[in-house]
C-alpha cells in the first residue's frame, strides 16, 4: 500500500464567525471517513499569526530570520499538498491567506493544491488570484475547484451541511489531489 498524503488543509479566513471553519471541518470529516489514501490535518491561521513579511531578504532566498516564519515553513514542507478553504473577499484573496503564501517560498514548491471556495459566485474571483500565485510558487493548483454557494444559512453543529452534489464534488477533488500527490512526490523523490 503507497503511503498516506499528508495534506493540509488551510483555512483562509480568521474573521469572527467566519464560514471558512465549518466549511473546513465538512472537509476533514470527509477525508476521514472516506479516504485511507489521504492524511489531512486543519491548520486554522487564526492560531498562526504570522507577521506580514517585513525582512531584508525575499522567502524565495531560502534565508528565513523569524521564529514564525521558520515553523510555519516547516509545517508547510511537512506536507505533500493543500487544500486552501479560499473565501472571496472584495473580489479577491483574504490578506491573511496570501500572507501566508507569502511567508515562505521553496516550501510550496512542486505540490498540488486544491481549492474549497466560497463567497461571491462560488469565490470564483479568489480562486482565479490563488490560481495565478500558487503557480508563481511552483505548486500545481488543481483544474477542479469546488465553488460553493450560499453557504452562510448552511452551518450544523460547526459544521458545513453540504448536500451530495458537493460531497460528491468534494470526492472528485480528493481523488484529483491523490493522483497529482502521488505523482509529485514521487517526482520530488526521484530529484
Amino acid at each position: 500500500m503507497t503511503q498516506k498524503l499528508k495534506i493540509l488543509v488551510i483555512l483562509g479566513s480568521v474573521r469572527e464567525g467566519r464560514m471558512a471553519e465549518p466549511i473546513g471541518n465538512w472537509v476533514m470529516g470527509a477525508a476521514d471517513a472516506d479516504r485511507d489514501d489521504l492524511d489531512c490535518e486543519l491548520i486554522d491561521l487564526k492560531q498562526w499569526d504570522l507577521p506580514f513579511y517585513h525582512h531584508p531578504k525575499p522567502p524565495a532566498a531560502g534565508d528565513y530570520a523569524d521564529a514564525k516564519q521558520i515553523a510555519w515553513g516547516e509545517k508547510v514542507a511537512s506536507a505533500d499538498g493543500f487544500i486552501l478553504i479560499a473565501p472571496e473577499y472584495n473580489h479577491g484573496i483574504p490578506a491573511v491567506l496570501k500572507n501566508a503564501l507569502d511567508t515562505v517560498y521553496a516550501e510550496w514548491n512542486r505540490k498540488p493544491v486544491a481549492f474549497v471556495a466560497y463567497g461571491g459566485m462560488g469565490g470564483a474571483r479568489s480562486v482565479e488570484q490563488l490560481t495565478m500565485v500558487s503557480r508563481e510558487l511552483q505548486m500545481a493548483p488543481l483544474e477542479g475547484a469546488l465553488h460553493l454557494q450560499g453557504v452562510w444559512n448552511r452551518r450544523e453543529g460547526g459544521r458545513f451541511a453540504a448536500d451530495t452534489r458537493e460531497g460528491a464534488r468534494l470526492n472528485h477533488l480528493f481523488d484529483e489531489l491523490a493522483w497529482w500527490g502521488n505523482a509529485l512526490r514521487n517526482a520530488r523523490a526521484a530529484g
